[in-house]
């Protein structure tokens, strides 16, 4: 797929080059995130992130690479639903290459039994940062090194402890991420935070993924900026269906 191909895309939303030694040719990616990577996905809610997180984890899933999913907005029996409902059968992936860090259950008056095969790690309270933490390295080692983490939502953290707090934990993790663990992409509800806040995440890592709603309510995807890449910035469809995978 040439540059252009990739630039103009619908469903290839995300398409950046690495600079290279000429100024003229950039040396195209292979259409993935790298390794020891981190992003911020921003967007308002309803948007569409959470159905973008599902199809970078099932072209993830596809290549064999291994993925912890951070929930802090549903319980992990809703995602499954809801990744079923656009054709990724989670559940053919636990325990193996996928496993789940939760952090919602336990704050939940039903607390649903885990099933067999499908090892998940519960997080006591939103406010158990340093447990939220742990639980992500946990699960990493036990499906092994290099993982893709995914994170929905840290806005839900907000509500529960401090910025300067959150603002802490989301470097610490960040950085552990990149150096021990492999790539990190939180997604975050745009329009719920002060610009300051969002300025500060996005300060911390090393890309951003903008959604957004249309004057008529299409919605539409760009690749804002990627450390050590050049990036088509431009804003392009997002049109996300079952069967549709949106890469790189």
């Amino acid at each position: 797929m040439t540059k252009r191909n990739i630039a103009r895309s619908s469903e290839s939303v995300d398409a950046f080059e690495r600079p290279s030694e000429s100024p003229e040719r950039g040396a195209l990616m292979e259409e993935r995130f790298p390794t020891n990577y981190s992003v911020l996905l921003a967007g308002p809610p309803g948007v569409g992130k959470f159905e973008y997180l599902i199809a970078r984890i099932r072209e993830d899933l596809r290549l064999g690479e291994r993925v912890v999913f951070v929930t802090l907005d549903m319980p992990p029996n809703e995602i499954r639903a809801r990744a079923k409902a656009l054709h990724l059968d989670l559940g053919a992936h636990e325990g193996k290459s996928f496993v789940f860090v939760d952090c919602y259950s336990a704050t939940s008056s039903d607390r649903p039994e885990a099933a067999p095969g499908k090892k998940t790690f519960l997080v006591s309270s939103f406010s158990n940062l340093e447990g939220i933490g742990m639980a992500m390295s946990k699960a990493a080692q036990e499906l092994g090194t290099p993982v893709r983490i995914y994170f929905y939502t840290i806005s839900t953290l907000f509500l529960h402890n401090s910025t300067q707090a959150i603002a802490k934990f989301f470097q610490i993790v960040t950085s552990r991420a990149k150096t021990n663990l492999g790539f990190i992409l939180y997604a975050v509800h745009e329009g719920v935070h002060e610009p300051m806040t969002m300025n500060l995440l996005r300060s911390l890592v090393d890309g951003v993924i903008e959604m957004r709603y249309t004057d008529t309510m299409e919605r539409e995807i760009r690749v804002h900026h990627m450390r050590g890449y050049q990036v088509d910035a431009a804003w392009h469809p997002f049109r996300q269906l079952p069967e549709t995978v949106v890469s790189l």
